[in-house]
């Protein structure tokens, strides 16, 4: 409520969209629950296109090409503050995010999420990645689980996302599945949505749904809204230039792509840069999607408003000026964020 933010995991894919429809322009704390790409893998993006305080894992290493380039980016960007994922109470003006503990070394990575419960008044959700049977019942038989409003299902609604227990100390109000429509696992299994259902919780499942927000106030009280622009506070940048009659986006997104950085390939070799990301000083960052190159002799542009790419022209997609007026520094990082030229001006 007093504009803090904290972002738990970040999906497979950059979440950049709806971060901006949500108007969020910075990050105080950043938690990757576990090192799986299907969590992670939108960070790094995250990371290089807003400021971001705190970062917080649970310190278990994974051999994945994503995981590398989620710490070469951390290691780059020396204004966020690591956390390891230890026993505390974190602050953000009136909303507190208690971090539970982590089963001990030779518990599968699953199990070894970042748990943790997210209060505001009487208003309480459970968020705790993909943790299965193990980690929720130490977590269980310690006390840990309160009775909450809300809860994300563990591991996407797996056979092994729930036991009994856990479900009957937390009697949460909503479940929320994140899960993949047809998915290859089969989540959310038929034996977690019964359980579910034996507890008396509304379920929502993203698969069905499309986005889904609940939406807490300090009584307790919720609200949830679905579909594809649930939690969209204002006009979808993305598509409003065609569609606002009062043209006040439009004009907005036609004066920012009037800002833009050229990038010139001076060999007569092509060069693929896809992976690769163009970023100023304070690390607001584009990535070029995979494929793209410059040919020989030839350039691109990368636009700061919105548009569509099409391989020659590149979109970051923001709502506000990146390349500062009164002078900036213009960094192009390959695909392992080594540095490959620096432009200052």
């Amino acid at each position: 409520p007093e504009g803090r933010t904290a972002m738990i995991d970040g999906g497979a894919d950059a979440p950049l969209r709806y971060l901006q429809q949500m108007s969020v322009d910075s990050i105080d704390l950043l938690v990757a629950t576990h090192p799986h790409t299907d969590h992670i893998g939108g960070l790094d993006d995250v990371l290089t296109a807003r400021p971001v305080r705190f970062f917080m894992d649970n310190g278990v290493p994974h051999s994945t090409a994503t995981y590398a380039r989620l710490m070469a980016t951390l290691d780059r960007l020396e204004e966020v503050t690591y956390l390891r994922a230890t026993p505390r109470t974190i602050t953000l003006g009136s909303v507190t995010l208690e971090v539970l503990p982590i089963p001990a070394a030779d518990a599968r990575l699953n199990d070894r999420s970042v748990g943790l419960v997210l209060r505001f008044g009487d208003f309480t959700a459970f968020l705790s990645g993909d943790s299965e049977a193990h980690q929720l019942n130490e977590w269980t038989s310690r006390g840990d689980v309160p009775d909450v409003v809300l809860l994300k299902a563990p591991h996407h609604g797996s056979v092994n996302g729930f036991t009994r227990d856990f479900l009957a100390a937390a009697r949460p109000d909503v479940v929320v599945v994140s899960v993949g429509a047809d998915n290859a696992y089969g989540h959310p299994r038929p034996e977690a949505l019964t359980a579910y259902a034996a507890v008396g919780a509304r379920v929502l499942r993203t698969d069905r749904s499309g986005h889904v927000t609940v939406l807490g106030h300090a009584d307790g009280s919720f609200e949830v809204v679905t579909g594809p622009d649930a939690r969209a506070l204002g006009p979808d940048p993305a598509t409003v230039g065609a569609t606002n009659a009062t043209g006040v986006w439009a004009g907005r997104l036609l004066h920012l792509n009037g800002e833009y950085a050229v990038l010139v390939n001076s060999s007569v070799e092509d060069v693929p840069i896809g992976g690769w990301r163009l970023c100023d000083l304070r690390s607001r960052c584009f990535r070029f999607p995979p494929g793209a190159r410059i040919v020989g002799g030839g350039q691109v542009r990368v636009y700061t408003g919105y548009g569509t790419s099409d391989g020659l022209s590149f979109f970051m997609n923001n709502d506000r000026a990146v390349w500062n007026n009164d002078g900036d520094e213009a960094t192009l990082f390959d695909e392992w964020g080594v540095m490959v030229l620096r432009y200052v001006y």
